[in-house]
């Protein structure tokens, strides 16, 4: 009977034992609801929190550009404006590329546009910051500074260092001689020489000149177009709405006729006017 109480005794004592541990470890996990899942704090790992990474996004829903025997390159100057968003909506619908030669007079107040514009697969390229003639060329220096700034600004909205340049009035410009004979022989040198490519055009819209209904526009683009490439030269201001409207049926024009639309990168033919300074 002795044996029998000193059995039960230790069963009692072992059983006391383990149910004070586990009352001791349970008290060492608290449990928060997240919603309706129990989850205990010392089960979450710091290591699995997430990062944020450090380096811009790869673009993505990337407008495919297409080069053929009959290629049109959309480029559109002196943006962005309050139609650059009409402008990416009729090439999102359309499926279509195109290159914005930018200037630094609204880039400021449009910036999340100009973001778009390259996140979607654009090329976003270089034109002015000031696009002020006399001062752009009156000195080679004034020139790339003035390159050098807007080319800055591009960089710190789209992370991207473009190298793709339309001189202000275009390479055949004959204003710069007024100011400083010569200056764009010496600078297109200058940018050849290190690695800069500029572009001029072959096809003219006409929407520089005057205030164009959207039929002119139409009629101008689509009569100038050829086999081959076809660099079409538009404006993207806030007085060109005639442009914006114009657009949709040039690039109607341009599909049902078997033409094809890429932007402009480095790998581009460049299309180069007479210079006549």
């Amino acid at each position: 009977m002795n044996n029998k109480l000193k059995i039960i005794s230790v069963i009692l004592l072992t059983f006391l034992i383990v149910a004070f541990a586990m009352r001791s470890l349970y008290k060492k996990v608290e449990i928060v609801e997240v919603g309706k899942i129990p989850i205990a704090f010392n089960q979450i790992k710091p290591e699995l929190s997430i990062k944020h990474p450090k380096t811009p996004s790869p673009r993505t829903n990337e407008i495919p550009s297409v080069v053929s025997d009959k290629t049109i390159y959309l480029t559109f100057d002196d943006g962005p404006s309050y139609l650059t968003t009409q402008i990416l909506d009729t090439l999102k619908q359309e499926n279509v590329p195109a290159t914005f030669f930018v200037i630094g007079a609204h880039i400021d107040e449009y910036q999340d546009t100009v973001k778009r514009a390259y996140n979607e697969g654009h090329t976003v390229a270089l034109h002015s910051f000031t696009h002020n003639y006399k001062y752009i060329y009156s000195a080679d220096q004034n020139y790339f500074d003035d390159l050098n700034k807007i080319k800055n600004k591009v960089y710190n909205i789209t992370g991207n260092n473009s190298r793709i340049i339309r001189l202000p009035g275009g390479s055949s410009n004959t204003v710069s001689k007024k100011y400083n004979q010569g200056i764009v022989s010496r600078i297109t040198n200058k940018l050849n020489d290190n690695d800069y490519y500029y572009f001029d055009w072959n096809v003219d819209s006409g929407d520089a000149s005057g205030k164009l209904t959207k039929d002119q526009i139409y009629h101008n683009t689509i009569s100038a177009l050829h086999q081959g490439q076809n660099i079409v030269l538009m404006h993207d201001t806030a007085v060109k709405k005639s442009t914006a409207e114009a657009l949709p049926a040039i690039i109607k024009y341009a599909k049902d006729n078997g033409y094809t639309f890429a932007r402009i990168t480095k790998d581009t033919r460049t299309t180069h006017h007479h210079i006549n300074n």
